[in-house]
């Protein structure tokens, strides 16, 4: 019996403050450190999003933008990050736009919070004319946030000296 209380309480805790309870654990090798020029040249970066996910699944992939983000702020340098979505990848935003009264959804406060670190959110306006998705669908999305093509935008991008990840 106490056990099953002490493991409520702690499952508690844990929902009501996750970072402490992903902080707590320990995987049994200590974090790795990063000098100040470890991730030079990775200070520009442009995440390729051309799939359909469920909430969770868009979430993971802002995971991955978060955490590289983080990742450069421990050497002290600060990254331009862009996401670029065409064709399934505008589920998205688009996702995030119908979910966004649920008091539950998780999706538009992520994309959020990225974009008042300075991540840019790119729409494909070939994938909005070819799909017949109106702009108004998409959450938190303003007109220059469309380019012309999804595509060929990343291409312009790592001519630029962006990396292209694709989670």
């Amino acid at each position: 019996m106490l056990k099953s209380v002490v493991a409520t309480a702690v499952l508690m805790v844990a929902i009501a403050n996750p970072a402490t309870a992903e902080e707590a654990f320990d995987p049994g090798v200590p974090a790795p450190k990063a000098g100040s020029d470890y991730y030079a040249g990775a200070d520009k970066v442009v995440f390729h999003v051309s799939v359909d996910k469920d909430e969770k699944g868009y979430l993971g992939i802002l995971g991955n933008v978060n955490n590289y983000i983080k990742a450069l702020a421990q050497t002290g340098m600060t990254t331009d990050a862009v996401v670029v979505m065409n064709g399934d990848g505008l589920g998205l935003l688009r996702k995030a736009g119908e979910i966004e009264m649920d008091v539950n959804a998780k999706l538009p406060g992520r994309i959020s919070e990225l974009k008042e670190e300075g991540v840019r959110f790119l729409v494909c306006y070939n994938t909005l004319r070819g799909r017949k998705i109106k702009f108004e669908e998409l959450y938190d999305a303003k007109p220059e946030d469309v380019i012309p093509s999804g595509v060929a935008e990343v291409g312009r991008l790592e001519a630029q000296g962006y990396r292209m990840l694709k989670p």
